[in-house]
């Protein structure tokens, strides 16, 4: 990367900025505490997550679903697989508290102290699939130091459509090449570098859970680092040699 002039990073939310296999698990087995119901919640919430949220993305990106509010394609897969597991004796109420632990995420460690960090040089936004509110109330948890929220609801599409980055560029009345996208998705920064984006990789092993194998890596980009504040690091380092090389 040489003469990167990056104003703004756009982060992917879901595993890049928070653990949401541990937050969710730890809820259900919060259920089981009290219920006495024994179950693999680790393995349910893959479930919940791959067979239910990335299914219906999937879905919409063809054409063969409506975008509806994250909380509902939540909790229209929550039904199925406590049907599925044979968890019976939970209230509406219960249910639906479970269901909103997709909005009651926590971060990874290093996501505060490397957000502080880019922050004192870029605009820093997260851009999800997830929709306003729930990014909102993730944001809001964490007290994440978001310049601004961008949803791909706000757009009627699902990333990683080919023209949602430009959308998102528009929106921040930016050029392509001022953005970065940061990501542990390597299909998300595909499709932004496809747009002229920027790119970083963030390695999110744990993502899945112990003992399930990190996606693949088959494109290379801009960066690939451990942790936000490992990227901070090298954007400080790369601004640094373009200084000098002035």
């Amino acid at each position: 990367m040489t003469n990167v002039t990056v104003k703004a990073l756009l982060f992917d939310v879901f595993g890049t900025v928070t653990d949401w296999y541990s937050s969710v698990t730890r809820e259900g087995e919060k259920i089981s505490e009290k219920t006495g119901i024994d179950l693999l919640w680790g393995e349910f919430v893959r479930k919940w997550r791959t067979d239910g949220y990335l299914q219906a993305l999937g879905e919409i990106s063809t054409g063969r679903r409506e975008i509806v509010p994250t909380a509902e394609i939540h909790k229209q897969k929550l039904l199925a697989l406590l049907d599925e597991y044979g968890v019976g004796g939970l209230s509406d109420a219960e249910i639906d508290d479970f269901n909103m632990a997709w909005n009651r995420l926590d971060v990874w460690p290093d996501v505060p102290e490397g957000l502080s960090m880019l922050k004192a040089d870029y605009l820093i936004i997260p851009f999800s699939n997830g929709d306003f509110r729930c990014l909102l109330d993730i944001s809001r948890r964490n007290n994440l130091p978001w310049d601004g929220i961008i949803s791909a609801d706000f757009f009627k599409k699902v990333k990683p459509d080919p023209t949602i980055y430009h959308d998102a560029a528009e929106l921040l009345q930016m050029p392509p090449d001022q953005i970065m996208m940061v990501a542990c998705h390597s299909r998300d920064l595909q499709g932004a570098k496809n747009a002229g984006f920027h790119t970083a990789y963030v390695n999110r092993p744990l993502e899945y859970g112990p003992g399930v194998p990190p996606e693949d890596k088959p494109v290379r980009f801009d960066f690939d680092v451990d942790s936000f504040v490992d990227l901070a690091k090298a954007l400080n380092s790369l601004k640094a040699k373009q200084n000098k090389e002035r």
